[in-house]
């Protein structure tokens, strides 16, 4: 459960690409880097959309998916001019198509990944896997609330399914 926890502590932060400071696609912090094939930035609406073969990177943390469209609250005052940034602070996020969140702990993937800024939870759907050493977890919704450090695998129309090698505990490689 610990490392299902972890693993939500580190993907909320995938949500503040433009955010203040204490939201980060990595605990390392420092400069985060987007590619895309497009960007799309909608003031009117408060969106930015980032569209093929998006990819985010930060210290260690890697965001990987097809499309990823970033929501923001309202204006605040002394908000910064980058993209996004003078829209205020991030509502949500959405990441489509072949999802991929890796660090060196862990890696998650999913059809799609949505971060909630006011629940602080992360919901992926879609053929589901949590991968940390040589333990996997799969179903077809993960949902991770963040601030309960409660973590829900639901099989969907199936069941969920999980392989946890004990050996990889202890630093085991056998």
């Amino acid at each position: 459960m610990a490392r299902i926890r972890n693993f939500g502590a580190v993907l909320v932060a995938f949500a503040a690409i433009t955010a203040p400071a204490y939201a980060q696609v990595s605990s390392e912090g420092g400069p985060i880097y987007i590619n895309s094939d497009r960007t799309e930035s909608l003031e009117l609406e408060r969106k930015v959309l980032l569209i093929g073969n998006v990819d985010i990177q930060q210290g260690d943390a890697r965001l990987r998916a097809d499309k990823v469209t970033m929501v923001f609250a309202g204006k605040e005052s002394g908000a910064s001019n980058t993209v996004g940034g003078s829209f205020g602070q991030i509502e949500s996020m959405t990441a489509e198509g072949q999802v991929f969140y890796v660090t060196p702990e862990l890696k998650a993937k999913g059809d799609q990944g949505v971060y909630v800024a006011t629940t602080d939870t992360i919901t992926m759907t879609g053929n589901v896997a949590l991968m940390r050493g040589r333990d996997v977890a799969e179903g077809e919704v993960l949902k991770l609330e963040i601030t309960n450090r409660r973590t829900t695998l639901d099989g969907g129309e199936g069941r969920t399914r999980m392989m946890i090698d004990p050996d990889s505990q202890n630093g085991s490689n056998d």
